[in-house]
């Protein structure tokens, strides 16, 4: 690359748009850091000068064919170019800098709490399975079925009062049945 390093832009140039790579890499070694402190001035940020500079850089291959030496210097096209792409990246949605966005919240419960919710639910279960099976019903259809108390009694063929009667034991017999597992768990660390 010695020899290209001391040929002008416009040699460069002529030798580029008939595709010679070593030409190019010549061309964006000799010229990258003009280029990046120019869109560094424009744009305000390192991260974005870069995108800028190697945006104008492919350009510069990819539109090749459009440079011409007549009247005007390699470097003032390469500028507009830049300039151009500055413009450009302006003109793109705002997005916001990655460090700068808040992490968004997490409202899944943390591990502690979806283990402690199964705990419970598992014996509120264990609870359920105990009681007997008209309170169990009962429960089952005017809790987990949302039915009113005139429809499990329909469902259960008794009175609404007896419904009523056993979904107040029921309550009465999972309070004191939980009471009782919860007792046996805290015993159970302190046996520890």
């Amino acid at each position: 690359m010695s020899g290209l390093a001391a040929e002008t832009d416009e040699v460069l140039m002529a030798r580029i748009r008939a595709g010679d790579q070593a030409a190019y890499r010549a061309l964006v070694h000799r010229h990258l850091k003009r280029a990046y402190a120019l869109a560094r001035r424009m744009s305000g940020s390192d991260a974005e000068a870069e995108d800028i500079a190697q945006d104008a850089f492919l350009q510069v291959w990819q539109r090749r064919d459009h440079w011409t030496d007549e009247g005007a210097k390699f470097t003032t096209w390469l500028y507009r170019v830049v300039l151009n792409r500055c413009i450009d990246h302006k003109r793109r949605p705002a997005g916001e800098d990655l460090d700068s966005v808040p992490e968004p919240p997490d409202h899944a419960p943390d591990a502690v709490s979806h283990i402690q919710r199964r705990q419970v639910a598992a014996r509120l279960r264990d609870a359920q399975d105990r009681l007997p099976q008209q309170q169990r019903a009962a429960l089952a259809l005017y809790y987990n079925e949302g039915l009113s108390g005139a429809e499990v009694a329909t469902i259960m063929q008794i009175s609404v009062t007896a419904v009523e009667s056993l979904l107040k034991r029921a309550r009465q017999q999972l309070r004191t049945l939980l009471r009782a597992s919860a007792q046996a768990a805290r015993d159970s660390f302190e046996d520890g």
